[in-house]
């Protein structure tokens, strides 16, 4: 036989109570776009299986399998499947007070809004299963069951980014060659150029980059080319050519095909499509 008991010690306890203003599930097929957009509360995206890739606040960041995505109020984001499909898990909540940290934010506004849920993946699918399934069904109590939920996935969320200072050099490798790709990526850049960024040699920096990101570096270029490029078409009137030379095409032919066969429509297409949509939405 064996009797274990375990006591709290003095840890203080972070007192917040966010409203729960929905919850739900999305599973989307290739090129689903949720075009660019923000909102007047928080979001908490729990990736359930597949892989995209988000733009926020302009910066793009690959997305797979029991990735946890924060957005804090105003926070401008648009996600879309790089795969065959993407399903998600996800709950909005406003009212949000978290104790050394700004009205509306889950995290501080200058971290990283992707984080690996590692250990807990299983613990934070369920519970946020339950959440959907409460708010589905409505029975007695469901709107507490569901407020201590949120408040639950926020408490892991605020550990996940505690623990996320202790990290190995390949994340700091990995996180570096991003950052290097999101600045130079208007020029011309090829793989061994990014491994010597990194001073480690190119095939271990594949492998790396590959094994934290979920793509290849040259994947991950392209997803902030096009990015950027999307920004570009949907904000500006400048010519397909000048959009082309900007996010580091020589030519407008060769920036036109690289964007169809990613994007599955041409960038004139994609420019008089999105338009209205993103005038409607700012």
């Amino acid at each position: 036989m064996e009797h274990l008991h375990f006591y709290p010690d003095q840890e203080k306890i972070l007192s917040f109570k966010p409203r729960v203003i929905f919850s739900g599930v999305l599973k989307c097929g290739a090129n689903w776009s949720s075009g660019l957009h923000r909102h007047s509360f928080c979001e908490v995206v729990y990736i359930t299986s597949g892989a995209g890739m988000f733009t926020i606040q302009n910066q793009s960041y690959p997305v797979r399998t029991g990735d946890i995505v924060v957005y804090n109020t105003g926070i401008f984001h648009n996600e879309w499947c790089t795969g065959s499909e993407l399903s998600m898990l996800f709950f909005a909540v406003d009212s949000v007070s978290i104790p050394g940290l700004k009205n509306g934010c889950i995290v501080p506004n200058d971290a990283c809004p992707v984080a690996e849920s590692g250990s807990y993946d299983d613990v934070l699918g369920s519970i946020l299963a339950v959440m959907v399934s409460e708010l589905e069904q409505k029975r007695t109590h469901y709107k507490a069951i569901c407020t201590h939920i949120a408040a639950i996935f926020c408490h892991y969320i605020l550990r996940l980014y505690e623990i996320k200072g202790q990290r190995p050099a390949s994340v700091d490798i990995c996180e570096n060659a991003k950052h290097y790709i999101q600045k130079n990526y208007a020029k011309d850049m090829n793989l061994d150029k990014i491994a010597r960024e990194s001073h480690i040699s190119k095939y271990y920096f594949l492998r790396t980059f590959k094994e934290y990101t979920g793509i290849s570096p040259m994947k991950y270029l392209l997803f902030v080319r096009m990015s950027a490029a999307k920004d570009l078409l949907s904000k500006t009137d400048k010519p397909i050519g000048v959009v082309a030379r900007e996010v580091g095409y020589d030519s407008a032919q060769t920036f036109s095909r690289v964007f169809k066969n990613s994007e599955n429509i041409s960038p004139s297409e994609y420019r008089n499509l999105i338009r209205p949509s993103y005038s409607h939405s700012t």
